[in-house]
């Protein structure tokens, strides 16, 4: 009895898993802007827009002086004041992407290859850019692999 409760338990978790919920463009639609932007595998730092906190790796850490990694801090910040301003609006199938002194329209499509999604955009230009996607603790994550993980909340 007690292998077959496991079996029924084992069985749901696949069904539920199997269900997962695909984002569509209604979960995309309106501001978004970023609050933290990872790159601690490429580069070493996590930006944590909304707190002003700027974290480094271990490795990076173990490498360099607390005054080092303090003026490191203090030198990043108008970066950090940069990518607060920087946003993201999607309406209808339009994406529009700025930070001051750039801005990028175009227009996106969702792609889902295997369990990830992915972002695909043809900018006005004619430049395109992929990028998988998915949404976290109601944070929209754009994963831009070396170039870093994106993370945006929704405007009210």
């Amino acid at each position: 009895m007690k292998n077959l409760i496991y079996l029924c338990l084992a069985f749901c978790m696949a069904t539920t898993a199997g269900f997962a919920q695909k984002l569509t463009d209604k979960d995309l639609q309106g501001t978004w802007s970023l609050v933290a932007l990872d790159v601690l595998s490429s580069q070493g730092i996590y930006l944590d827009l909304v707190n002003n906190d700027i974290k480094f790796s271990e490795e990076l850490q173990s490498q360099a002086t607390p005054e080092v990694i303090a003026q490191a801090k203090e030198s990043m910040t108008s970066t950090v004041d940069l990518f607060k301003q920087m946003k993201m609006i999607i309406n209808g199938n339009e994406i529009k992407q700025s930070v001051p002194g750039d801005e990028q329209t175009g227009i996106y499509s969702i792609v889902n290859e295997g369990e990830k999604q992915i972002l695909k955009i043809i900018f006005e230009d004619g430049t395109d850019d992929y990028a998988e996607f998915y949404i976290k603790d109601k944070k929209l994550h754009v994963n831009l692999g070396p170039d870093g993980l994106f993370i945006y909340a929704k405007k009210q």
